[in-house]
């Protein structure tokens, strides 16, 4: 069972390295930066995608999906959602069906009215280790499915 402390210190680490993304210059280049996702209609927003180290001893990543707010991102707040579950993915479900930037209808992504980045920068986590893109390499960590498991 992982302490709360380590929990608590995983997460913070998760999100000063995305609050680092924020503040990146546009013109810089940045290995997690998505140009344009297949289908996508042209925006005025960034996104990254990748991957965060949670447990470098059991090879343990979160994939996570961050979208810039419309307008005056910088002074908008970060909103990290968590899909329920456990299992369910925050990718697939909350920002493709919820309240993300786009949605598919088959052939291209269009743009969500009501998405929540009109408000706020929103960060997409994938958790516990096992859920949508995020894994381990040690098969120990898919013994759990709960909480525990990340």
């Amino acid at each position: 069972m992982l302490s709360q402390t380590w929990k608590a210190m995983a997460m913070a680490a998760l999100v000063v390295q995305l609050c680092i993304f924020m503040g990146v210059e546009s013109s810089l280049p940045h290995p997690d930066k998505i140009a344009r996702l297949p289908g996508q209609p042209h925006v005025g927003f960034q996104q990254f995608s990748g991957y965060v180290t949670v447990d470098g001893i059991k090879n343990r990543a979160l994939f996570y999906y961050f979208v810039e707010a419309e307008l005056d991102q910088a002074s908008k707040p970060l909103v990290l959602w968590l899909n329920g579950g456990p299992g369910c993915s925050s990718l697939g479900v909350g920002a493709f069906s919820e309240n993300g930037p786009f949605r598919p209808n088959g052939r291209v992504l269009i743009r969500n009215e009501h998405s929540w980045n009109r408000e706020a920068n929103m960060l997409y986590l994938e958790t516990p280790v096992g859920v949508g893109f995020s894994y381990a390499t040690d098969s120990s960590s898919y013994v759990a499915v709960d909480d525990e498991a990340t």
